[in-house]
């Protein structure tokens, strides 16, 4: 067989939408300079502060669709009604007159703790709030009696309003980028990521050798990683519909929860791509028949997946359709008749999967209520997470809120005894940098500054170069905020560079009467220098946390999830629920990691990444074998009641397998759990001796999983055997049971190299230190055993 060369996809559509989202940008940055600047007088003189604007905007509109662009302006009016009257208030108390350095100090440390506080407000509010808070009162300080206690507050209010009505027109001018269509052309370009990965995955299953299977795999890789960024991209542009809803015809149809969709179809492609690497050996035994039927062009037409649809009928969409395709019957009645081996079962688990996603592919998505809210199934398990997690986010808001609060406090403190005048950018600086949890502050330091020094240099030049034409100096502004648009993507810069980039140069080239560009410059960068050294400040004294250290708390706190996974087994209800939570933790793990790997390390060893995401990596795919595990247990579980006999003796099979397989496991994860809580190399002395010791009788792991194997592969044919009732449901059952049993093998094999991805952690980051692991939990060879 041929070896098909597959060209990147999607790609140039990547390019376009973010050339887009620049050119968005640059639309409403126009819209407020031209608004500022040329605009009537009554409205100029509402604009005193054109930063606020500008910064409301590019908040807002940075690759945004009309519906996140309408929550952001939402957003910022819910910021206006916090922090005006509020300021008004206090500005008549004190008097505008008589508001010092260090009262304005107080008052925005105050502001600030209180608006951090809530847990109801969004993080985009809290941003502009606390952008607003600074204006506000570091500019009382700067204009004195000049700054009206309501006048002032109005002309914030005003500038805010601009920016976020800038930031609607953007994004309906020239035409409307509406996040419906973003997700339903996101998810066109998915199906097709989808439907080239799965026929590879079936052109390497139908391989004549395994040479050609590897290289159909190798090609499906780069689709992977597309693909992986389209989910993203999809889960991110879909929070903006609920805002769309009831202002387009087009939700007549009932929009679906896309995260559920689209995993419901990358697990089986998944199962697909594991199912192909553990196929020892090529062509795969299979019917001729079935073979010749799955390499034809019913079949190829079938894996476009065209019946996978993201908005449906609201009638529609509360049926779920049944499949049936002569495709399955062909496949089970030639597959269930060779005797399930260990050999076989990849076989079998492929078929299975191959059903999964066109069975997914085809099912109508479940309906959000029309009020955007949970429906009443969602609201017990959501209840439950939230009780669990109330301790430790009253800690992190807490904390949050104080870092918010001092930190603004000291940087507008600090900026204000460097240059009055220009105080206000130590704290703006870092208004729009707070994030809830932690982030890579150095990192996001580092970035911000130089995107600051790279925007002031643009603006001081342009200025110079047109310092004769200062009614079009405007103009070449336009092609920075798209090249600054586009870096935000980067991994140099990030969004916190692109961001101040973009600030820099429109803050000395979209505005008049802010005196030389050179000096204005210098101070910029000074105070902006000073804002960042407060953050940096108050991170590391309220969270001195390195970022190496939370991701192992969180290796630890997915291996603790993944225990209770296994807990739950069989109880599958009560296993889908932890089986979100530990996708979840997986998702903050892999989040974490990549923070970890552009933080400095300072006299630190060096961050293990690959050993970190090799590991993530790991519990990813335990993840998906999980819900194929699932799925294979309710169509058994359903197939039983319609076969007449033998039911029993096999649901005793499966439950004792499936205690097997957690006797098997719990021990390996509780034991690796207590690995990755080893905090320095002499409580590892102390300890090492009696961690790395399992019980008594107990075997490694990998013995245990091939012995798990060779019971459920040697007793299943006589079970199944007896098994009596309709041909069709006994070859089905066949098929789900034996994907059931390779399910089994992977976890096993899965949490083996799980096991020794943490052990090689330990291993690197205990150098000077002879780790013996006595008993492993898995077979280890003698290079790797010392």
């Amino acid at each position: 067989m041929g070896v098909k060369v597959v060209a990147p996809a999607h790609a140039g559509a990547i390019w376009r939408e973010r050339l887009g989202s620049a050119f968005r940008t640059a639309i409403a940055c126009t819209i407020i300079g031209c608004t500022a600047l040329y605009g009537p007088d009554p409205v100029r003189r509402q604009i005193q502060y054109p930063s606020v604007a500008y910064v409301t905007a590019i908040l807002i509109v940075s690759d945004a669709t009309l519906g996140t662009a309408l929550r952001g302006s939402w957003h910022a009016f819910c910021a206006t009604v916090l922090v005006v009257p509020s300021s008004m208030m206090c500005l008549w108390a004190v008097g505008t007159s008589t508001f010092t350095e260090g009262g304005a100090t107080v008052a925005v440390a105050l502001s600030a703790f209180l608006v951090a506080l809530p847990e109801c407000l969004p993080i985009l509010t809290k941003r502009i709030a606390f952008a607003q808070l600074v204006i506000i009162y570091v500019g009382a300080v700067v204009r004195g009696s000049d700054a009206g206690p309501v006048s002032h507050p109005v002309h914030i209010a005003a500038c805010t309003a601009l920016g976020a009505s800038a930031s609607v027109l953007a994004l309906i001018l020239p035409y409307p980028r509406m996040a419906v269509t973003e997700v339903k052309k996101q998810f066109q370009s998915y199906k097709e990521n989808a439907s080239e990965r799965s026929s590879l995955y079936l052109e390497a299953f139908l391989s004549e050798d395994k040479s050609t299977a590897h290289d159909l795999m190798a090609q499906a890789e780069p689709l992977a990683k597309t693909g992986t960024k389209l989910v993203r991209h999809i889960n991110r542009v879909q929070e903006g519909v609920k805002w769309e809803r009831y202002r387009v015809c087009d939700f007549k149809k009932s929009f679906m929860k896309m995260g559920d969709r689209l995993s419901d179809m990358e697990t089986p492609i998944n199962g697909m791509k594991m199912a192909v690497s553990a196929i020892s050996s090529f062509p795969v035994s299979i019917d001729g028949e079935l073979k010749t039927y799955l390499q034809s062009e019913r079949v190829k037409q079938t894996l476009k997946l065209e019946h996978a649809e993201c908005f449906v009928p609201l009638d529609d969409a509360v049926t779920v359709p049944e499949r049936k395709d002569e495709l399955f019957d062909k496949s089970i009645q030639a597959i269930t008749s060779v005797s399930p081996t260990q050999k076989n079962l990849p076989v079998f688990f492929f078929l299975s999967c191959f059903e999964q996603l066109l069975n997914n592919s085809t099912m109508n998505p479940k309906p959000e209520s029309l009020d955007g809210q949970k429906t009443d199934k969602d609201q017990p398990a959501e209840e439950s997470r939230l009780k669990g997690n109330v301790s430790q986010s009253s800690t992190d808001r807490l904390v949050f809120a104080l870092k918010c609060s001092a930190s603004l406090g000291l940087a507008v403190l600090l900026g204000m005894f460097f240059d009055k005048k220009n105080g206000y950018w130590s704290g703006l600086t870092i208004a729009i940098s707070f994030v809830e949890g932690r982030q890579p502050i150095f990192t996001v330091a580092n970035n911000r500054l130089q995107g600051t020094a790279m925007g002031s240099v643009y603006g001081v030049l342009g200025s110079c170069l047109l310092q004769h034409f200062a009614e079009i100096r405007f103009i070449i502004i336009l092609p920075w905020i798209v090249f600054t648009s586009l870096i935000q993507h980067s991994n140099m810069f990030g969004e916190s560079g692109g961001i101040s980039a973009v600030i820099g140069a429109l803050l000395i080239l979209g505005r008049r009467n802010y005196g030389p560009p050179k000096e204005f410059a210098v101070a910029r960068l000074t105070e902006v220098s000073i804002g960042l050294f407060c953050m940096v400040l108050l991170e590391i004294i309220l969270q001195p946390v390195r970022p190496v250290t939370l991701v192992k708390r969180q290796v630890t706190q997915c291996l603790r999830t993944l225990d209770e996974c296994i807990n739950r087994i069989p109880d599958i209800l009560s296993m889908n629920e932890k089986i979100e939570k530990l996708k979840s933790d997986i998702n903050e793990l892999k989040n974490l990691i990549k923070e970890a790997k552009v933080e400095p390390s300072f006299w630190f060893l060096p961050f293990n990444a690959s050993c970190y995401e090799n590991t993530q990596e790991r519990l990813s795919k335990m993840v998906d074998l999980l819900h194929i595990m699932v799925y294979n247990m309710l169509l058994i579980t359903s197939l039983s009641q319609s076969c007449e006999g033998g039911c029993k003796e096999l649901q005793e099979h499966i439950n004792g397998h499936l205690k097997t397989l957690k006797e098997t496991l719990n021990p390996c994860v509780k034991h690796l759990q207590k690995l990755t809580l080893i905090k320095s190399n002499d409580v590892f002395d102390q300890e090492s001796e009696g961690l790395f010791d399992l019980e008594a009788g107990s075997q490694p792991i990998s013995e245990a999983g091939s012995k798990v194997m060779e019971a459920f592969v040697q007793h299943l044919e006589e079970v199944t055997d007896k098994i009596q009732g309709e041909e069709e449901c006994k070859r089905k059952t066949v098929l789900h049971v034996n994907c059931l049993g390779f399910c089994i093998g992977c976890l096993v094999g899965e949490a083996t190299q799980v096991d020794i991805c943490v052990k090689e952690v330990i291993r690197r980051e205990n150098p000077d230190t002879q780790v013996g692991f006595k008993k492993p939990c898995h077979k280890t060879d003698t290079a790797n055993s010392s």
